[in-house]
């Protein structure tokens, strides 16, 4: 398995689904609802987070991510899971 860095994060966690908690304070324009109520953070037509600077590689509102974003583990199981699903061993 290959072990993921920050310093060379391609930020493959950025495509997945982030599903808010309905306490979560996230501006509507970044956001998109997925079922009756549900709200996840939208994805660009080529599938990335919106609040992901490309240029960057860096989250647009960090200080203020989703507790689902908060929560992930970077070279965690799944980042490395993912990780190594992009190519990137």
């Amino acid at each position: 398995m290959a072990q993921a860095h920050c310093s060379g994060c391609t930020a493959q966690c950025c495509r997945l689904t982030a599903v808010l908690a309905p306490s979560e304070c996230v501006p509507s324009n970044l956001t998109t609802e997925i079922a009756d109520g549900v709200l996840a953070m939208a994805k660009s037509p080529d599938g990335w987070c919106v609040a992901l600077d490309r240029e960057t590689m860096s989250c647009g509102i960090y200080a203020e991510r989703p507790m689902v974003c908060r929560r992930f583990e970077m070279a965690g199981p799944y980042c490395s899971a993912i990780f190594d699903g992009a190519g990137r061993a």
